[in-house]
């Protein structure tokens, strides 16, 4: 199962859209969105009734549906209350599709970054190295000053900064220093 953060799926009163294109309608309005609470558990309906999923966690202002298929952040402030409960503005397949462009998209931006000589940072913000190569099973090689190791491809993502892990700094060493001991040498340093 996917976690993708959409930011701006929907597109309800006072919330920023989350993807660009057309607004859907509603089937019902939604209260206003300083009195709607989110909790892990609820379930989300559609503007057709209809089930779209589960909030699997609310944090850092969003809340993640799981559709069963997907699991999406969406900005809490975009979810609304009707009669049946909470309520977005997609269906689950609508949201489902979403998220598969979404991914379609990341994942063309990603193949267009991952270059040799492509600078890659983790996934708290810290720089790590450069792309050394990209092979064609899939394995990238990033070179820092310490030495290189390699990653398979789904390991990346990109984001504003350009090409980022999606381990944070600490995670990384862990592993490396993980793998260097079951191998009996010493660990590099970072």
């Amino acid at each position: 199962m996917k976690l993708l953060h959409i930011i701006g799926t929907f597109s309800l009163a006072g919330a920023a859209p989350l993807l660009t294109g057309t607004a859907l309608a509603q089937a019902a309005a939604p209260a206003p969105a300083a009195a709607v609470q989110v909790t892990a558990g609820a379930t989300v309906y559609g503007p057709d009734g209809n089930e779209v999923g589960k909030v699997e966690k609310v944090e850092g202002g969003n809340a993640v549906i799981n559709t069963g298929k997907n699991s999406a952040a969406v900005p809490a402030n975009a979810i609304g209350r009707n009669d049946k409960g909470l309520l977005v503005s997609m269906t689950r397949d609508q949201l489902d599709a979403a998220v598969a462009a979404a991914t379609a998209k990341a994942q063309g931006n990603l193949e267009q970054a991952l270059v040799a000589g492509a600078a890659v940072h983790t996934a708290d913000g810290q720089a790590l190295g450069k792309i050394a190569s990209v092979s064609p099973e899939g394995l990238v090689t990033v070179q820092r000053e310490s030495g290189s190791f390699a990653l398979k491809k789904d390991m990346f993502t990109t984001d504003a900064q350009g090409v980022a892990l999606r381990l944070t700094l600490a995670q990384i060493e862990a592993a490396l220093a993980k793998q260097q001991a079951s191998a009996g040498t010493p660990p590099a340093q970072p």
